[in-house]
C-alpha cells in the first residue's frame, strides 16, 4: 500500500510567529499520538518563502482514514482546534494538499 501525506502550508503572522510555533508543537504531539508521522519545515527558497510546512504522513489510505475518524472525536484535538480557531489567528493557511506516494519509488 502507498503512503499518504496531508500537507499544509501556513504563513505565520509576523508578530505571532512564536505563538504559532507553540501551537504547531502542540498539534504535532496530538497528531503523533493519534498515529501519524509529522514533519515540520520552513520554506527557505522557492515556493512560498517564509512559510511553514506541516506534513502528516500515514502508512496507507486506510491508516489515513482511521486517523481522520480518530481526530474528529479526540477530546484533546477538538479542544485544541476550538482554541486555535477562535480569537486572533497566528497564521494564514496558504494551501492544503493530499498526496499518495508512488509505489516502487
Amino acid at each position: 500500500m502507498s503512503a499518504v501525506s496531508h500537507v499544509f502550508t501556513w504563513r505565520p503572522v509576523p508578530d505571532q510567529a512564536k505563538d504559532f510555533i507553540a501551537k504547531v508543537a502542540k498539534a504535532k504531539a496530538i497528531h503523533e499520538r493519534l498515529g501519524c508521522m509529522v514533519y515540520v519545515a520552513t520554506t527557505v527558497a522557492g515556493g512560498e518563502a517564509g512559510t511553514v510546512i506541516y506534513m502528516m504522513t500515514h502508512e496507507s489510505g486506510a491508516a489515513y482514514g482511521a486517523f481522520i475518524d480518530a481526530q474528529e472525536t479526540d477530546k484533546e484535538w477538538v479542544e485544541f482546534w476550538a482554541g486555535v480557531t477562535s480569537g486572533k489567528p497566528a497564521a494564514t493557511l496558504v494551501s492544503s494538499a493530499l498526496y499518495r506516494a508512488v509505489e516502487g519509488l
